[in-house]
């Protein structure tokens, strides 16, 4: 077994902790916050297709250009 392997059949060895309902409530809160925060995906998305596609297209004329 190696150090890691080790490790992890230590932690699962340990007993599950309850957590405090506030604390939990506050985790949750966060979380809810973080994902609709992420709301930049799809311009990053169009931005990322459309510099695909403009490189595709240059390199398409590019190549035409060599057989000319």
């Amino acid at each position: 077994m190696t150090e890691f392997d080790e490790l992890l059949s230590r932690l699962r060895k340990l007993e599950p902790i309850a957590l405090d309902g506030r604390f939990k409530a506050s985790l949750q809160q966060r979380a809810r916050r973080r994902v609709r925060g992420a709301r930049g995906a799809p311009v990053a998305s169009f931005a990322v297709a459309a510099t695909v596609i403009v490189y595709l297209g240059w390199a398409l004329r590019v190549a035409g250009a060599l057989y000319r």
